[in-house]
Parts: C-alpha cells; structure tokens; sequence
C-alpha cells in the first residue's frame, strides 16, 4: 500500500466549490441595514470588511436602509475574499417552510430551529466571488457574516451541502482549531447514519464543498455511530490539512487499518457525487475496525 504523503504548498491544495453557499432564513420582515452586517471597523458587533449595495441607483445612504430584495457585494477587510447577497423572498425562492417540517429533517430540529424557519419572511443567500488563497480566512469571513445576519434576523442558517439547518451560535464550532489557518471540518461537514440491512451505513456531507469526494463506511453496528463520526471527521480535518488522500491508502488503527477506495455505489444518494469507502481487512468487520480506530484517535489525542 502507497504511504501518507503531506506536501506544504504555498495554498492548502485546495479551493471552494462553486456550489458552495448558505441561506440564512430571516424571521424578521424588516432586515437590518448592510451596515450592520459588516463594517470596517467592526463597530457594533459586525463584520470587519466592506458592503455595497449592487442595485441600480444605490447610493451611500443606503448603506443605513434596511437591505431590501436584490444583491449585495460584502469584501473581507484584506478584500481577498468577496461574497456576493442576494435578497429575496422565501415565495420567489420556492422556500415552503411547512415542507421541512414534514420532512426526516424535522426529527434533527428542536421547537427554537422549528419555530424560526415556520417564521421565515426573507432568504438572504451567500455565495462565493473569490475568496482568499488560503481558505481557511475566507470561510471564517462567510461563517462570520452568515452568523451575524443569522442573529440580526432572528433566523436559521441553512447548509445546502451538508444539509443542515443551524441556529447562529451553532455556526462557529465550541472547539476552535489552534493551528493557524486551519479549517475545522465539523463546520462544515455533516456525519450521517442510515439503517440499511447489511448495517449502519456512516457518511459525511460537506466535503465536496472543497471539490473533494465525501466518505462512507458501510456495514457498522449499532453503537458504532461515534466511532464512526470521529474517524470521519479525524480523516476530514487531515484531508482540510493538506494530506494527500486517494484510492489505495490505508487509515485507521495500524493492526486493522481501513484501504480507501471508490465507492458512491448507493446511486440515490451518491449520484453524480464522487465517493471514498472505507473498507476493513477482510479478517475483521467493519465494527471492529472502526472501534479500534476510535481508540488509536483518542491515543494520539493524547
């Protein structure tokens, strides 16, 4: 089997998808003015960086208007990252709040989350014009304003990707990497179960966020859910890292190490998504290897 292989680019290796965005569902009618949001000062609670309205006939007033439906420019401080805020309504957006909560994802949602996206007026949503060739500063600027439009809205913040909806405090992870300009993954990827009959089937969502294949890991038990999830996000954030990660590698416990290899093979999930599986040696199942990779994570976690 080939080795690990880390390399040090000048850029982590990586960029951000195009169809990559967030929604942030605003409870409120009125909307706060741009202001607000972002600042160069930062003044107020905002986000350090620059706003414009794209509107035409706009002018400087309108940056203490409340924003009303149509786009906005907002530039990080450094004005390597722009994003781009489209305003409109949830009925031009074909946004029906009532769906969700007919939907699996309402058994994932507590009354606050439920309460917020019934009240939804306005979708506010953000996407990427170019963003910093790190990454990582660019993500912190976008996760920033989604969080501070989230909490001047009184709304929900909506991950297409991941397919998560989070309350603004919730944007931010509690545990903040220490490395410098790290991306932490559990802000951006999803780990997911499903009961299949060959067992529980493990899965993230997120990473194609970054143009990188999404991780399965098939036949678990029950109980191995948080094995699972912390494998995942511990191969998440060394692929966020800059670790070279492709078919024919092993990860895992060194005594029953998983082989990476493609997989996506569940089409109504995976189709048009590429897909690593891991798979354990054919001696062990996958319970036993994932629990005892579990056990070589917290080892070296110290």
């Amino acid at each position: 089997m080939r080795a690990w292989q880390f390399s040090k680019p000048k850029t982590p290796g990586f960029g951000i998808s195009s169809a990559y965005y967030l929604s942030v569902l605003s409870s409120r009618a009125t909307l706060p003015p741009i202001r607000e949001v972002v600042n160069p000062k930062g003044t107020g609670g905002a986000v350090e960086g620059f706003g414009v309205p794209l509107m035409a006939g706009s002018d400087k007033d309108d940056l203490d208007r409340p924003m009303e439906r149509g786009a906005y420019a907002l530039a990080s401080k450094d004005q390597k990252t722009v994003l781009r805020l489209m305003v409109i309504s949830k009925e031009e957006a074909g946004f029906d709040p009532e769906a969700i909560t007919r939907s699996a994802m309402a058994a994932q949602l507590g009354p606050e989350e439920m309460a917020r996206i019934r009240a939804t007026w306005t979708l506010c949503q953000l996407t990427f014009e170019s963003h910093h060739p790190m990454v990582a500063p660019g993500l912190d600027f976008l996760l920033g304003v989604a969080e501070r439009l989230g909490t001047l809205c009184e709304g929900m913040i909506a991950d297409a990707v991941s397919q998560r909806y989070l309350l603004p405090e919730q944007v931010f992870a509690k545990r903040r990497p220490l490395v410098k300009l790290a991306i932490y993954p559990e802000e951006h990827v999803s780990i997911n179960f499903r009961a299949r009959e060959d067992g529980i089937h493990a899965y993230t969502l997120g990473l194609q966020k970054f143009v990188f294949p999404e991780l399965e890991i098939s036949n678990l038990f029950e109980g191995d859910e948080e094995a699972a999830a912390l494998g995942l996000l511990w191969l998440a954030q060394q692929m966020l890292n800059g670790a070279k990660v492709e078919a024919g590698f092993e990860v895992g416990a060194p005594t029953m190490p998983f082989e990476i290899s493609h997989g996506g093979f569940d089409k109504g999930l995976w189709e048009g998504t590429p897909v690593f599986e891991l798979l354990p040696p054919t001696t062990v199942t996958s319970s036993e290897a994932v629990q005892a990779w579990a056990k070589e994570i917290e080892r070296l976690s110290g």
